[in-house]
């Protein structure tokens, strides 16, 4: 965990654009080699070309988007909810630090490989970014604050033409009533 931590503050020292170029740079990055789906493979940044920025920062956000929105289904719906990570989320929130983050998103990471099934690599880059975007508001309470970063989001991220395709994820089987 200590080692994710360590990846995820230099992650969150990116700015939101280059960091969503990351994950774009990193996805394709994994389809040439499996090996940089691991964590390990954080260690090593991977260079975003110039020319490229732009096809990557929107491969990044297809990625992010839906991954984001999953998420925060897992995490803050009432019927899937992890009620004690939010709490332990919304305790990180409040402390404001950079060693904060950084444990956000070592929490935030293994949810995302275990539930939507992501790479070890892009699951911390998304949780990053995650906790990139929730930390940006006054909200008290992170599922909140992510809610109205998703709504957002939802609006910006207008389907572009574009030669990259959208990453699909697992749906998320909703719990059947016993």
């Amino acid at each position: 965990m200590a080692e994710v931590e360590a990846i995820a503050q230099n992650l969150l020292e990116l700015d939101e654009d280059e960091l969503m170029a990351q994950l774009g740079t990193r996805s394709q990055a994994i389809e040439a080699s499996p090996r940089a789906a691991s964590i390990e493979s954080l260690e090593e940044e991977v260079p975003v070309p110039r020319g490229a920025f732009d096809d990557l920062l929107r491969a990044g956000k297809n990625i992010f988007a839906p991954a984001s929105a999953q998420a925060y289904k897992i995490l803050c719906s009432p019927v899937g909810g992890d009620s004690e990570l939010a709490a332990e989320l919304d305790k990180l929130m409040n402390q404001k630090t950079a060693d904060a983050a950084a444990k956000m998103t070592a929490a935030i990471a293994p949810v995302l490989v275990t539930s939507l099934g992501l790479p070890q690599s892009i699951a911390v880059m998304v949780g990053s970014l995650i906790v990139k975007k929730v930390a940006k508001g006054t909200s008290d309470f992170i599922c909140e604050n992510w809610k109205e970063t998703l709504e957002g989001s939802a609006t910006a991220n207008t389907p572009e033409s574009s030669p990259i395709a959208p990453v699909e994820l697992p749906d998320t089987p909703e719990p059947s009533a016993s």
